[in-house]
Protein backbone atom coordinates (compact mmCIF):
# COMPACT_ATOMS: atom_id res chain seq x y z
CA UNK A 1 0.00 0.00 0.00
CA UNK A 2 1.48 3.28 -1.04
CA UNK A 3 1.07 6.58 1.17
CA UNK A 4 -1.78 8.44 -0.73
CA UNK A 5 -3.87 4.77 -0.40
CA UNK A 6 -3.04 4.55 3.38
CA UNK A 7 -4.04 8.19 3.95
CA UNK A 8 -7.29 7.77 1.73
CA UNK A 9 -8.27 4.95 3.95
CA UNK A 10 -7.36 6.61 7.14
CA UNK A 11 -9.38 9.32 6.56
CA UNK A 12 -12.45 6.99 5.49
CA UNK A 13 -12.07 5.08 8.50
CA UNK A 14 -11.42 8.22 10.46
CA UNK A 15 -14.60 9.60 9.20
CA UNK A 16 -17.02 7.05 9.15
CA UNK A 17 -16.11 6.36 12.74
CA UNK A 18 -16.89 9.89 13.87
CA UNK A 19 -20.37 9.75 11.68
CA UNK A 20 -21.18 6.56 13.56
CA UNK A 21 -20.59 8.18 16.65
CA UNK A 22 -23.06 10.64 15.82
CA UNK A 23 -25.12 8.22 14.56
CA UNK A 24 -25.08 6.02 17.29
CA UNK A 25 -26.38 8.83 19.55
CA UNK A 26 -29.76 9.42 18.37
CA UNK A 27 -32.00 7.48 19.99
CA UNK A 28 -34.01 4.40 17.98
CA UNK A 29 -37.06 5.71 18.45
CA UNK A 30 -36.11 8.86 16.27
CA UNK A 31 -34.00 7.25 14.07
CA UNK A 32 -36.59 7.81 11.21
CA UNK A 33 -38.04 11.49 11.87
CA UNK A 34 -36.71 14.22 9.79
CA UNK A 35 -34.86 16.78 11.45
CA UNK A 36 -33.76 19.80 9.33
CA UNK A 37 -35.59 17.92 5.79
CA UNK A 38 -34.10 14.52 6.87
CA UNK A 39 -33.82 11.80 9.20
CA UNK A 40 -30.89 10.52 10.98
CA UNK A 41 -31.39 7.11 8.67
CA UNK A 42 -32.09 9.59 5.52
CA UNK A 43 -28.14 10.36 5.90
CA UNK A 44 -27.31 7.14 6.84
CA UNK A 45 -28.42 5.37 3.78
CA UNK A 46 -27.42 9.05 1.86
CA UNK A 47 -23.94 8.45 2.78
CA UNK A 48 -24.20 4.49 2.06
CA UNK A 49 -25.35 5.14 -1.38
CA UNK A 50 -23.11 8.10 -2.58
CA UNK A 51 -20.02 6.26 -1.05
CA UNK A 52 -21.06 3.08 -2.39
CA UNK A 53 -20.99 5.28 -6.31
CA UNK A 54 -18.44 7.31 -6.30
CA UNK A 55 -15.86 4.97 -3.97
CA UNK A 56 -17.30 1.87 -5.08
CA UNK A 57 -18.21 2.76 -8.20
CA UNK A 58 -21.02 0.07 -7.81
CA UNK A 59 -23.58 0.67 -10.69
CA UNK A 60 -26.11 -1.15 -9.48
CA UNK A 61 -29.82 0.66 -10.18
CA UNK A 62 -31.06 0.69 -6.67
CA UNK A 63 -30.35 4.32 -5.52
CA UNK A 64 -32.62 5.95 -3.87
CA UNK A 65 -31.16 8.29 -1.45
CA UNK A 66 -28.77 10.47 -3.80
CA UNK A 67 -30.76 13.72 -2.40
CA UNK A 68 -30.90 14.53 -6.39
CA UNK A 69 -33.94 12.38 -6.97
CA UNK A 70 -35.10 15.47 -9.24
CA UNK A 71 -32.39 15.18 -11.80
CA UNK A 72 -33.06 13.03 -14.97
CA UNK A 73 -29.76 11.13 -14.56
CA UNK A 74 -30.80 9.67 -11.32
CA UNK A 75 -33.99 7.72 -12.70
CA UNK A 76 -31.95 5.22 -14.27
CA UNK A 77 -30.05 4.59 -11.31
CA UNK A 78 -33.09 3.49 -9.41
CA UNK A 79 -35.06 1.52 -11.37
CA UNK A 80 -35.01 -1.83 -8.33
CA UNK A 81 -35.60 -1.70 -4.75
CA UNK A 82 -33.67 0.61 -2.82
CA UNK A 83 -31.68 -2.15 -0.15
CA UNK A 84 -33.21 -0.30 2.97
CA UNK A 85 -35.57 2.88 3.39
CA UNK A 86 -35.64 5.19 6.02
CA UNK A 87 -38.36 2.99 8.02
CA UNK A 88 -36.04 0.21 8.25
CA UNK A 89 -34.97 -1.03 11.50
CA UNK A 90 -31.88 1.29 12.72
CA UNK A 91 -29.50 -1.70 13.53
CA UNK A 92 -30.63 -2.55 9.65
CA UNK A 93 -29.00 0.68 8.36
CA UNK A 94 -26.32 1.13 10.87
CA UNK A 95 -25.05 -2.70 9.01
CA UNK A 96 -25.90 -1.40 6.16
CA UNK A 97 -23.55 1.66 6.23
CA UNK A 98 -20.95 -0.49 8.22
CA UNK A 99 -20.78 -2.98 5.30
CA UNK A 100 -20.52 -0.26 2.57
CA UNK A 101 -18.03 1.63 5.23
CA UNK A 102 -15.77 -0.94 4.90
CA UNK A 103 -15.73 -1.87 1.44
CA UNK A 104 -14.72 1.39 0.58
CA UNK A 105 -11.77 1.32 2.83
CA UNK A 106 -10.63 -1.96 1.88
CA UNK A 107 -11.13 -0.96 -2.08
CA UNK A 108 -9.02 2.31 -0.98
CA UNK A 109 -6.44 0.13 1.06
CA UNK A 110 -5.61 -1.98 -1.67
CA UNK A 111 -6.42 0.23 -4.91
CA UNK A 112 -3.44 0.40 -7.42
CA UNK A 113 -1.89 3.96 -8.55
CA UNK A 114 -3.45 3.68 -11.73
CA UNK A 115 -7.12 3.39 -9.89
CA UNK A 116 -6.68 6.37 -8.09
CA UNK A 117 -5.81 8.26 -11.26
CA UNK A 118 -8.36 9.24 -14.04
CA UNK A 119 -11.71 10.59 -13.85
CA UNK A 120 -14.92 9.91 -12.19
CA UNK A 121 -18.74 10.10 -11.97
CA UNK A 122 -19.62 13.61 -10.14
CA UNK A 123 -23.23 14.96 -11.35
CA UNK A 124 -22.09 18.13 -9.26
CA UNK A 125 -19.23 18.83 -11.69
CA UNK A 126 -19.77 20.22 -14.84
CA UNK A 127 -18.93 17.91 -17.16
CA UNK A 128 -20.36 15.36 -14.69
CA UNK A 129 -17.04 13.58 -13.95
CA UNK A 130 -14.46 15.11 -12.05
CA UNK A 131 -10.60 13.88 -10.93
CA UNK A 132 -10.87 10.85 -9.19
CA UNK A 133 -8.78 12.33 -6.25
CA UNK A 134 -10.78 15.45 -6.26
CA UNK A 135 -13.90 13.46 -6.02
CA UNK A 136 -12.48 11.21 -2.95
CA UNK A 137 -11.74 13.74 -1.53
CA UNK A 138 -15.03 15.87 -2.09
CA UNK A 139 -16.53 12.67 -0.95
CA UNK A 140 -14.96 12.01 2.86
CA UNK A 141 -15.86 15.79 3.33
CA UNK A 142 -19.18 15.02 2.46
CA UNK A 143 -19.65 12.29 5.02
CA UNK A 144 -18.64 14.91 7.81
CA UNK A 145 -20.63 17.73 6.48
CA UNK A 146 -23.91 14.92 6.82
CA UNK A 147 -22.37 13.89 10.36
CA UNK A 148 -23.11 18.04 11.20
CA UNK A 149 -26.17 17.63 9.69
CA UNK A 150 -27.27 14.80 12.11
CA UNK A 151 -25.59 16.60 15.11
CA UNK A 152 -27.60 19.47 14.57
CA UNK A 153 -30.56 17.75 14.33
CA UNK A 154 -30.34 16.46 17.53
CA UNK A 155 -29.80 19.88 19.01
CA UNK A 156 -33.01 20.71 17.52
CA UNK A 157 -34.93 17.91 19.19
CA UNK A 158 -33.34 18.97 22.46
Amino acid sequence: MTGLQTFLSEQYTAEFQAFRTVLDAVPTEAFAAATLGHSPAWHALHIAEWVRLTVLQDCTPNYHHLGWEDKPWVGPMGTEAAPLNEQADKAAVLAHLDDVGAKAVAYLAAASDAEMQGMTFSPSAPTGERPRLAALGMHVRHIAYHRGQVALGRKEQA
